[in-house]
């Protein structure tokens, strides 16, 4: 921290800030104590803007009020809001079938007051030109589109799905090689929208060569560096209950 405020005392940074994973409380007691800080990394998405262990909202809320410019880090949650349920799909689609799912996610969170970045994770050039088609001259969501993103929350409220982002943070230490993320996203398969067949050959490829969730040891590792803290050895428990049988 105090080589960073050294480094703009001497210009060679221009502006710094920092990325945040924790609860409003912690933020607006951190701003208050160190007024000096630019602009914050958070996670904000449709998804996670009223989930309380998230905090997307209440964060959001609490740098504006600080004056603090945002970058902002899982717009699209992981990728998840980029293919979503299909009712959501649906919704998105009879308003204007032209939109990328992604699209909508992207342009929730450009369209708040204060933001200066969305990091956008991009695995081709088709989603980079998605992405630059509407951002290049944006717009902002209509109220029309704040109303289909408010009815996209309400269905996503009856659906449990676990709020893995994919960060993939708790890969590296796992002692036993269990590819988390990619758990998790088969199980969401089941959970979120009732693809049985699709969950069960996603868990197949994510396992594949034995890195099953049941031999998980608890050693908690991953739950360590969870930037979500998930309880991440239970839904393992629970993966293993899914499709091990």
């Amino acid at each position: 921290w105090d080589f960073v405020k050294e480094q703009k005392a001497k210009g060679l940074v221009k502006y710094f800030g920092f990325s945040y994973h924790a609860g409003p409380e912690l933020l607006d007691r951190i701003l208050t104590e160190h007024p000096e800080v630019d602009f914050i990394q958070l996670q904000i998405n449709y998804a996670d803007w009223e989930n309380p262990s998230v905090a997307s909202r209440a964060n959001y809320e609490v740098a504006r009020r600080h004056g603090k410019s945002i970058t902002v880090m899982e717009p699209v949650k992981g990728g998840a809001l980029a293919k979503p349920p299909k009712p959501i799909r649906k919704l998105f689609d009879d308003y204007n079938p032209g939109m990328s799912y992604a699209s909508w996610a992207i342009r929730f969170v450009a369209s708040l007051d204060g933001i200066i970045t969305v990091l956008s994770g991009m695995s081709n050039i088709a989603q980079m030109q998605d992405n630059i088609s509407y951002m290049k001259d944006f717009k902002p969501l209509n109220d029309d589109e704040q109303r289909i993103i408010q009815e996209a929350q309400r269905i996503l409220g009856h659906y449990s799905t676990i709020p893995c982002t994919a960060c993939r943070y708790c890969v590296p230490g796992c002692p036993k090689q269990i590819k988390i993320p990619d758990v998790f996203a088969a199980m969401n398969k089941q959970l979120g929208s009732g693809q049985v067949k699709e969950a069960r050959e996603a868990y197949a490829q994510a396992t594949e060569g034995g890195f099953l969730a049941s031999t998980c040891v608890s050693c908690g590792q991953c739950e360590g560096v969870c930037t979500q803290n998930l309880k991440i050895t239970d839904y393992l428990k629970q993966a293993a209950e899914m499709f091990e049988d």
